[in-house]
């Protein structure tokens, strides 16, 4: 019995935190951006068990990056860490006011999602502009993946989601301002809880299933 990883995430998570969901998703953010939908207890697969795909959502019209998949503009280029980086060096390349993030980015620093979310906890105007943009293009996922599939849940998890209430609170506000009213009023956005151990708790209940 085998399944992806994102798809073992999201019911590994469902199976400990959602399992009152009818519908439950995981966006998982980390090198990209996985996903997987349960539905009444089942994982949804889809014909070529490309369901849940969520990294792959067109969100970036403004300057759209290439993606591994060979489109562009796809939410994991702007959401995953290295999507956080990609905007770092975009907003930086127009920025002029003061920043410790610009500084570390034109001294050719090493900078890293979490280089950008704790410097904008702290303020920092460049990292700022990067966390509202993210914010924007993971809300917008987040509010068309409710208005196709009104879930109980959407669960953010992957190594990006450490930067906790900070990001999920940035995602919340957009995600309200532009999700149906029924779906604003009926899914939760919350944080995923297991860690690393999603993926095989996840493994396991496939075993049970």
């Amino acid at each position: 019995i085998i399944d992806n990883d994102a798809n073992c995430a999201a019911l590994g998570e469902y199976t400990v935190n959602g399992n009152e969901a009818k519908v439950f998703i995981l966006i998982t953010l980390g090198t990209g951006v996985g996903g997987g939908i349960v539905a009444e207890g089942r994982l949804l697969h889809g014909v070529r068990g490309a369901a849940g795909e969520l990294g792959h959502i067109t969100v970036d019209f403004d300057d759209p990056i290439q993606c591994t998949c060979g489109k562009k503009g796809c939410l994991e280029t702007v959401a995953s860490a290295t999507g956080i980086v990609n905007l770092t060096r975009r907003y930086a390349d127009e920025y002029e006011g003061d920043s410790q993030l610009k500084v570390l980015i034109d001294n050719g620093e090493e900078v890293t999602a979490k280089t950008v979310f704790d410097l904008a906890k702290e303020g920092d105007a460049l990292a700022l502009i990067v966390y509202k943009n993210f914010s924007r293009y993971l809300g917008l996922a987040a509010a068309n993946i409710g208005s196709t599939l009104n879930p109980s849940k959407i669960v953010i998890g992957g190594g990006v989601s450490a930067a906790g209430d900070f990001l999920l609170d940035g995602v919340r506000k957009v995600f309200e301002e532009n999700s149906f009213p029924q779906v604003r009023e009926s899914t939760q956005l919350a944080l995923a809880t297991l860690g690393n151990d999603a993926g095989v708790i996840g493994a396991a209940s496939l075993v049970l299933q």
